[in-house]
């Protein structure tokens, strides 16, 4: 390789990282210097996939960010650190404060939700080459203590294995979306086909 070369390599790298800087300029320290930074609407990782845990990156979830731009996250609860997250266990006040956000942002209509724990199989990691299950609305993957509704269609006898997060806690709002107000969704949201026939 020529000095030339490069010289031209180096001043493309300075260019990207500049461009990164620009969209992203609440992580742009992390961006230049490799670090943490916080993921955000102008993350170039938003929806991407994270290399160690195969989940998709959410908003305000720490990351770490390599010189080079790849991302992962820095949670020990998405495995990203090696942790063994298998063996923790959640004390009696993080059930009953689950509990009271159930209590205080009830259901539409009783819909049967689903508080996804550790041994569900949504929550099986990918697999020859397959993603995780992922929200058929936002897209992001399912993860422990996740809250859906699974087949939003049909939820008291379900049909499918599509799930829908209604988990307003880490802010997924998304049967809301698909569906807002009472019975005013008549599609599908997987094959647009119209539901009641």
């Amino acid at each position: 390789m020529t000095e030339q070369t490069k010289r031209q390599l180096d001043l493309h790298s300075e260019f990207d990282k500049g461009v990164l800087i620009a969209t992203d300029p609440v992580n742009n320290t992390a961006i230049q210097k490799g670090g943490k930074g916080i993921t955000t609407l102008n993350s170039y990782w938003l929806h991407h996939y994270c290399p160690i845990c195969s989940h998709t990156f959410r908003l305000g979830e720490e990351v770490y960010i390599a010189e080079d731009g790849t991302v992962k996250h820095d949670s020990a609860l998405l495995q990203g650190n090696k942790a063994d997250v298998s063996k923790w266990e959640f004390s009696q006040e993080t059930s009953a404060f689950f509990m009271g956000l159930d209590t205080a942002w009830p259901l539409p209509q009783g819909l049967p939700v689903v508080r996804l724990d550790a041994v569900h199989q949504l929550l099986a990691p990918p697999f020859a080459g397959f993603q995780r299950h992922t929200c058929v609305v936002c897209s992001h993957t399912l993860r422990q203590n996740d809250q859906v509704v699974i087949c939003p269609c049909s939820p008291h006898q379900p049909l499918c294995k599509i799930a829908v997060h209604r988990d307003l806690m880490h802010g997924l709002n998304c049967l809301e979306l698909w569906n807002p107000g009472a019975n005013r969704q008549y599609y599908c949201p997987v094959t647009s086909k119209k539901l009641y026939e």
